[in-house]
């Protein structure tokens, strides 16, 4: 009996230094894991930030090239003048009750107006309002 007691308390440190030593393999294995994980969220994150630069340098380029262009110099310029022109009607008929009945766009143009107005204003970017006036 007294020979089971004795195994039984010198070999406590041989088992709990394997218990250890499992438990801090697995804590390496967490932290490794966590490590690469964050890894990736960087390396996501510069290529989404690179991505919005080039489009942002397409963007500037596209507009540049509009701007040189006779063609497409005045579209813009004037899509948002009849823009401010319909709104511009719907407020003095609401305020001051001309009895004009100016209508509202229907629905794909109502929010097309409004992202053209936003985009020259500079809350939007301009690019797929421009897509959806001149693709068809």
């Amino acid at each position: 009996m007294w020979a089971v007691l004795a195994k039984l308390v010198l070999g406590l440190p041989g088992v709990l230094d394997g218990l250890f030593g499992y438990l801090q393999k697995r804590s390496d294995n967490g932290v490794l894991t966590n490590g690469q994980n964050v890894a990736g969220d960087v390396t996501v994150a510069q290529a989404q930030l690179a991505a919005y630069v080039e489009e942002r340098k397409a963007l500037a380029a596209e507009r540049a090239a509009q701007r040189l262009s006779p063609w497409t110099a005045w579209m813009i310029p004037t899509a948002f003048a009849l823009c401010m022109l319909h709104f511009g009607a719907i407020v003095l008929d609401s305020t001051f009750l001309f009895n004009w009945r100016v209508a509202k766009l229907p629905a794909p143009y109502d929010q097309m107006e409004w992202c053209i107005v936003m985009a020259v204003i500079g809350v939007a970017g301009i690019a797929p309002t421009v897509r959806r006036i001149f693709g068809k």
